[in-house]
């Protein structure tokens, strides 16, 4: 065959071939292709990110006290260091050690034998006096002596007299009393000792009421006012006292640029003792009408701040003002109204505008 025929028949294979192809194309290439192709673009398509589970509550208007917080210490409601007023040797000691005192009560009694015998010599002194006055008016009346015997008798009786009551006064000093009604400390002075005026004996405190010192800065100064009401705790009692200010100091302490005030509270028991440190919640203004929002919920920014409001189900940002902070609540100024759904929980896991479902709504 030649070179030609064979060209020809070559190119009839061919073409048989494609005919072929095109009528059993179906079977060649199987009928399940279509279903294929409609796979494939169904996992083109990108998947719904997942709703991530929060933590939300909803904004309320409420009332806000702004306070501060400073440290006091309490003090006694009296105190004071019992001493003598005279010398003497002491005779009886009438307390024990930590008793409570009333006012007035016998604590000491100092040696007086001398200014005891003293008086009676006075009083018997003024009894002649008396007796020689009244001899004297009578015949002054009869005009027996004159008038300047009479006067001088009569002073003389005065005279006795003063110096009765002046031993009166020397004889009570050797006796010492409790000023005011409190506790008594620890001894100091024993029976037999010898007494020195100012030679301090035992401690005399007073605790109820019990009173508080306690120093705010300047800028807070203006907003206490006597009469207001302060709470404070002290280390290792779970309780909260709460205190009356009853007094400021006129001047502010120009070293630390804070006034001291003093207020007081009941004490009855003795439970708060003098000298405790304590931790004072100072009340300054109160706001009304405002939005409150837990401190985490906030989320710091280079210039400002934003909180996550729960919207459609998803979260968006919104910039905020905060004001006041408080230990567990940040006040909000500005950027949210009452009734605000806002995301507390899972901050770090959420973009803007993703979706959340909320697990649990305070």
């Amino acid at each position: 065959m030649s070179r030609k025929a064979t060209r020809i028949a070559a190119l009839l294979a061919i073409a048989l071939l494609a005919a072929l192809f095109f009528f059993f194309q179906d079977d060649i290439l199987g009928k399940d292709q279509p279903q294929k192709t409609v796979a494939a673009e169904t996992a083109a398509q990108p998947e719904a990110p997942p709703q991530t589970p929060v933590e939300a509550m909803v904004t309320q208007a409420t009332s806000l006290r702004d306070a501060i917080s400073v440290n006091g210490s309490t003090v006694p409601n009296e105190e004071v260091a019992i001493t003598s007023e005279v010398a003497g040797k002491i005779i009886s000691i009438n307390f024990r050690e930590g008793d409570y005192a009333k006012a007035g009560q016998v604590l000491v009694q100092l040696d007086d034998d001398e200014l005891q015998a003293e008086r009676k010599r006075l009083v018997v002194q003024r009894q002649l006096n008396e007796k020689i006055a009244e001899r004297l008016k009578a015949l002054y009346n009869k005009e027996g002596v004159s008038l300047q015997e009479y006067e001088v008798a009569a002073a003389e009786v005065e005279k006795t007299e003063a110096d009765i009551a002046l031993v009166d006064a020397q004889l009570r000093k050797r006796v010492v009393r409790a000023p005011f009604a409190g506790r008594l400390g620890l001894r100091m002075v024993s029976e037999g000792s010898y007494l020195s005026p100012g030679t301090p004996i035992v401690s005399l405190v007073s605790i109820n009421p019990i009173k508080l010192e306690f120093d705010v800065p300047e800028k807070y100064s203006r907003s206490i006012e006597t009469g207001g009401r302060v709470d404070f705790r002290l280390d290792g009692k779970a309780d909260s006292f709460q205190a009356t200010v009853i007094a400021k100091e006129p001047n502010i302490d120009p070293e630390t640029r804070t006034l001291r005030f003093k207020a007081q509270a009941p004490n009855p028991g003795g439970r708060i003792l003098p000298g405790a440190f304590a931790d004072v919640k100072v009340e300054l203004e109160e706001y009304a009408g405002t939005i409150l929002v837990p401190t985490q919920a906030i989320v710091p920014e280079l210039n400002d701040k934003k909180v996550f409001r729960y919207e459609n189900g998803k979260a968006q940002p919104v910039v905020v003002t905060t004001g006041i902070r408080q230990e567990r609540n940040i006040q909000i100024l500005e950027g949210l109204n009452a009734g605000d759904t806002i995301i507390t929980t899972g901050l770090l896991q959420i973009q803007p505008g993703a979706p959340v479902r909320i697990s649990k709504l305070n």
